[in-house]
């Protein structure tokens, strides 16, 4: 061989394996391979290797398995979707149905060798409808199965099931419709949809009637003398102007229940604000069929319905804390700041910080004034001279009395200007002039609470039926009465740069299940 055949050569190429084990397994596996490389050799009259001994070993254990075949390998249940089978049908299946399926297949695998198959699956709302066919040319089994089992009406039970949901869940037909539609599971049409809600909606009027009789006893019950019941109450429109529809709903003072919900449309009265007094009258004459007399009526300062429990009823009448305070925040941010121009004239720096603090004080005095207009009128003009550091007016408990060192935290006003602008701004407040409406302290955020839950199921930017808003009106309040002060199991507490002032914190409630 000549020097340029040597440098040309390579060496044969060449792979590893790696098993696990110790020394000892380690001499047993290669002392079984020198045995059979050594047979093999003497039978092939031609070295072997190791990489022989392999594929031997391997043509001797494939011929085998084709000599003698096992069982069938059961098909995995982890299905891989292809690209091409993503849009394949999708549909509902219930309990029963998958078992029935199952039970049919078994007890065709016992009578017939062969294996059935799907025909064309038929989609019914929700549901897919097929046959079960085998492979028999002579004397096929044919079986007709649907994935839901029926109604004693002869409609689909899943059918039924979701047609419930869309009634009672709130959802919007044009939800629904890009819901289904985009995620392919079927789609119930506009007929069974409609004819499913107007015989479902008696049955929602039913469970509304028992659910305001259930919360008024209870309501009643709360009270130790049960001569009287307190309520909230407050009106809803359907759409932010000139709305053909007003829900006027009354809450129960201890138990936060829905009493009533009154629907009043155009057709009981053309103009839209008078409707708020129309369903107030009805609740009271509700009240009067029941033989319950009003103690207490508190809502958010509806002069016509001030005027009416006034003239026409026994009751007291109180309106909203907090919508009070929140005109007298404002009235009081007006005077706090202003141009430059009119500084000293219409608004002064002294009472820059006197916003939040004003309204802290008034809630003060409503709290404190042992429901006594007089008291709460002077707990009033007593906030002037506090914060020009007189505090002769104070209550005894309150640290500008019981504290020698203390020192005011605001800007004392001693400018003539600001205390004349603070003082009219008191003066000139709904609290001030009607006190007698406050002196009970009591607010409606029940009420406003019970509106949001509303807004799940009546978008105002929608114009439904009167039949639609009366059964979403009457599923709001069904879900309002079952899940209002419900137990909690914990509250947490999350700093919001928005509501810097808010203390309450967000609870995590109990499952009704």
């Amino acid at each position: 061989m000549s020097e340029n055949d040597q440098k040309i050569r390579k060496r044969t190429p060449s792979f590893r394996i790696e098993l696990s084990g110790n020394e000892e397994t380690k001499n047993i596996i290669f002392d079984k391979l020198t045995k059979i490389r050594n047979e093999l050799t003497k039978k092939s009259n031609r070295p072997m290797g190791n990489l022989q001994v392999l594929e031997a070993l391997f043509e001797k254990w494939f011929d085998n398995e084709d000599e003698n075949p096992g069982p069938a390998m059961c098909p995995s249940t982890y299905i891989r979707t292809k690209k091409t089978d993503v849009n394949q049908k999708i549909f509902f299946i219930a309990e029963d149905s998958f078992r029935r399926c199952i039970q049919v297949s078994e007890w065709h695998a016992r009578q017939c060798s062969y294996n059935l198959c799907t025909n064309r699956l038929i989609q019914k709302g929700h549901v897919v409808k097929t046959n079960l066919k085998c492979g028999n040319q002579e004397k096929p089994h044919v079986f007709s199965w649907s994935s839901s089992p029926y109604l004693p009406t002869k409609e689909y039970l899943i059918n039924s099931r979701v047609n419930h949901g869309i009634v009672c869940s709130g959802i919007l037909p044009s939800d629904y419709k890009r819901f289904v539609s985009g995620s392919g599971i079927g789609m119930l049409n506009e007929e069974k949809r409609t004819s499913f809600f107007n015989k479902h909606q008696q049955h929602i009027q039913e469970e509304y009637n028992e659910c305001i009789d259930t919360a008024l006893l209870e309501e009643i019950a709360s009270y130790e003398d049960l001569d009287s019941i307190d309520i909230m109450s407050d009106a809803r429109h359907g759409w932010r102007k000139n709305a053909k529809d007003t829900s006027v709903v009354a809450i129960g003072e201890k138990t936060h229940k829905v009493l009533k919900c009154e629907h009043v449309t155009k057709a009981h009265d053309i103009v839209s604000q008078r409707h708020e007094k129309v369903g107030t009258v009805r609740i009271y004459q509700y009240m009067k069929d029941k033989d319950i007399r009003v103690g207490v009526h508190c809502h958010d300062r509806n002069l016509s319905i001030n005027k009416y429990i006034r003239e026409e009823t026994e009751t007291l009448n109180q309106n909203d804390t907090w919508h009070c305070v929140k005109a007298m925040k404002t009235a009081v941010k007006k005077i706090s700041s202003g141009p430059q121009y009119s500084k000293g004239k219409t608004w002064s720096f002294q009472l820059s910080d006197k916003v939040e603090p004003v309204a802290t004080h008034v809630h003060w005095c409503i709290r404190n004034c042992n429901q006594q207009k007089e008291m709460l009128k002077s707990s009033l003009l007593n906030i002037v001279d506090h914060y020009k550091n007189i505090h002769t007016g104070c209550s005894e408990s309150s640290r500008c009395r019981k504290d020698t060192n203390y020192e005011p935290s605001r800007i004392v006003i001693t400018d003539p200007v600001a205390e004349k602008l603070l003082v009219n701004a008191i003066l000139g407040s709904n609290i001030y002039k009607y006190a007698n409406d406050y002196t009970l302290g009591r607010d409606t955020f029940y009420v406003e609470s019970f509106n949001n839950v509303i807004n799940i199921y009546q978008n105002k930017r929608i114009s439904f039926g009167d039949l639609q808003y009366n059964a979403r009106n009457n599923l709001a309040v069904c879900h309002w009465n079952e899940n209002v002060d419900r137990e909690y199991t914990s509250v947490s507490h999350l700093n919001d740069h928005r509501r810097p002032r808010c203390k309450k914190g967000r609870k995590t409630t109990k499952s009704n299940v």
